[in-house]
Parts: structure tokens; sequence; C-alpha cells
């Protein structure tokens, strides 16, 4: 417990961390001897550079997974070049008059937007319009810069919307029909 409750006289058989105090004395000081322990057998292998070696093993793994974040970061902004060019193409293709000669409107304003935004993005591009029903859409596919070594994306987007068709004033007629610009 403490020694708060004992008698100040009183000489102390414990110091305050609760150790035995044999033959000291106040004043006195108990010298050490060094001794040297035994050996325990071989001596240990030394930590240094072990340091350095893990970094060696680490860097490559690093380097790999910040690639991988750059090339998911081209697909994913191929595919939106891809997607605006569709769009855009289909806007034409929505817009343009009956009769024939929409297919090449739309996809040549596609091929021209994905040229304009992203020249290098997409390789081996492919542009194709169609049309379904009252719809006409456009599509747009290319390979996605490669920026990891034997990984490679293809990118689709397809894009499409109802024919804007002009309603005269007089009569019941359409000015167009579904399937006559094909």
């Amino acid at each position: 417990m403490g020694d708060h409750h004992r008698d100040p006289g009183a000489p102390r058989d414990h110091d305050r961390r609760g150790h035995h105090q044999e033959g000291h004395r106040q004043g006195q000081h108990h010298q050490h001897r060094l001794t040297r322990r035994p050996s325990r057998g071989p001596a240990l292998r030394s930590d240094a550079g072990a340091s350095s070696m893990e970094w060696a093993l680490l860097t490559p793994v690093l380097i790999l997974v910040m690639l991988m974040v750059v090339q998911f970061t081209m697909v994913f902004h191929a595919r939106h070049v891809a997607l605006a060019a569709a769009q855009s193409g289909a806007r034409v293709a929505r817009t343009a008059p009956v009769g024939g000669g929409w297919e090449g409107a739309a996809t040549a304003k596609a091929e021209r937007d994905v040229r304009q935004i992203g020249p290098e993005l997409l390789s081996d591009l492919t542009v194709r319009a169609g049309e379904s029903g009252d719809q006409r859409w456009v599509e747009v596919s290319g390979q996605a810069v490669t920026v990891v070594p034997f990984m490679s994306f293809r990118v689709s987007q397809r894009s499409q919307g109802p024919i804007e068709c002009f309603r005269p004033d007089v009569g019941d007629g359409l000015a167009c029909d579904p399937g006559a610009g094909r």
C-alpha cells in the first residue's frame, strides 16, 4: 500500500516501487557488476538493406497500378468522345430531310467530331448509321488508346432518336413516311 501510515522513524525495507532494499541505507549506493550474457547461438542477420529490397519489389506493382488507373481513365474518356460523336451524328440523321443521303451526312459528322475532339484517342474507327421504324441511330466504335501493354479495349456508343417530320398545315399527310429515307 502506501508509506503514509508507517512510523516515520522506522527503517524502510522496500523502496517506492516495492523492491526490496537489502543492506542499503540512506546515502549508500549499490554497485552493479557488468557481466556478459552467454551467447545464444549464431548471430542474427542484420536487417540492413531490407527497406530498399521491399521498395525494389513494390515499385513495379505501384507503377502497374498507376498505369492501370491511367488506362481506365483513357477508356472512360474514349467512351465520352464516342458518345458525343454519336449524338452529334444522330442529330444530323434525325433532322435530315426525307430521302437518301442522310446516312452519309450523319456518319461524316460523327467522324469529324471524333477527329476534332480526340484524334489520337480512338483508332480503328467505325461509324454506322441506320433507321428502325420512326427512329434513326448512329453508332461510333473504336479501339481506345493503349497505355498498359497487352490490354486493349473496344469502345462502342450508340445514340438514337425519333425522326423529326414536318406536318403540313393543309391536308392530313406527312412530309415523311417511316422508311422513306432508305
